[in-house]
């Protein structure tokens, strides 16, 4: 089986020295499985480098191994004998942190998207698992090393942010035995659902009303989507971070079936989000732009303005609803 393969690099005793990367746009499963495999490999005696491509958004702040991560290291500096990415689709969506690796030293990849594009020496990849947090508590008892209270904590963000609290397709049976654990090692589900869901500010606050001010449909009303434009965060005094869950609110529309956030993130590039309200697929919507995801939840990257990106995807989305 693939997790004992990749077990079998990790107990290596000539890999002293590990690197753990995920994805641009960070998320909760991004953050918490990093943070849950830096543990697992700190267990085993391991040295371990945590990086990534951009700062860790303030709504994870709260959680107690962030400031571990390495944002814009001098990756010249960086001495490793394995490098692990967790929740990574693919190598270029590692951003900066490509450039630190050496292509003559193995690659550890540990993923649950169907999109993934094995990109690894060896791959993990798991589609019928709700998240790669999941994948590391699978990790941890496979090698039967306890899970303590701050692992518990990084698992259990991971699964609920990537499963919408819950909510997705890819929550099953298995995901709520496993949060059942996680949760009797102490945790408190409501205090980290307020500091990831509902802790914010005036700017962020104000933001979220002019990406709603821009609220569209189709005439079925089957889908909606928002905008949120670098004028609005101009306007607002704020950046981008934490607007990953805008997508939520035209989704939660009676009647819509897709739901779309455009988010313009650098000249001619936008950011698209893809929630699904239904039995409508939209990894492949996602994936007919060179995206992927989930099923019920994914994205892709596209060049160009707001305007060309909406027409593309919101003509594709009529298709498949």
């Amino acid at each position: 089986m693939q997790i004992d393969k990749v077990l079998k690099v990790f107990k290596d005793k000539a890999n002293k020295k590990f690197i753990i990367s995920s994805h641009k746009n960070l998320e909760g499963d991004a953050l918490g499985s990093q943070l849950a495999l830096y543990e697992l490999l700190k267990a085993m005696g391991k040295k371990i480098t945590l990086l990534s491509p951009e700062e860790v958004p303030d709504s994870y702040s709260f959680l107690p191994g962030v400031d571990l991560i390495r944002y814009r290291p001098h990756l010249s500096e960086i001495d490793y004998d394995v490098a692990c990415m967790v929740d990574c689709t693919g190598i270029d969506r590692i951003g900066m942190v490509q450039y630190a690796l050496d292509k003559a030293k193995p690659i550890v990849n540990i993923d649950h998207h169907v999109s993934n594009s094995r990109f690894g020496t060896v791959n993990w990849v798991a589609p019928d698992i709700s998240c790669s947090g999941e994948q590391i508590y699978h990790l941890f008892k496979r090698a039967k090393l306890p899970i303590n209270k701050r692992t518990a904590l990084y698992m259990y963000v991971a699964m609920v942010t990537d499963t919408g609290s819950f909510r997705y397709t890819n929550t099953n049976a298995g995901t709520h035995r496993i949060v059942s654990e996680l949760i009797g090692k102490g945790l408190n589900p409501t205090a980290i659902y307020r500091k990831i869901y509902e802790e914010s500010n005036k700017s962020r606050i104000a933001l979220l009303a002019s990406a709603l001010s821009t609220l569209d449909m189709t005439a079925d009303g089957k889908i909606a989507w928002i905008r949120i434009t670098k004028d609005m965060l101009k306007k607002h005094k704020t950046g981008m971070e934490g607007t990953e869950d805008f997508v939520n609110f035209p989704r939660s529309i009676r009647g819509v079936k897709v739901a779309l956030a455009f988010r313009e993130v650098g000249p001619d590039m936008v950011k698209v989000s893809f929630r699904s309200n239904d039995r409508v697929d939209v990894s492949r919507l996602a994936k007919i732009f060179g995206g992927g995801g989930h099923p019920s939840a994914s994205g892709c990257t596209l060049t160009g303005t707001m305007g060309e990106a909406e027409e593309a995807v919101v003509l594709k989305a009529k298709e498949i609803v």
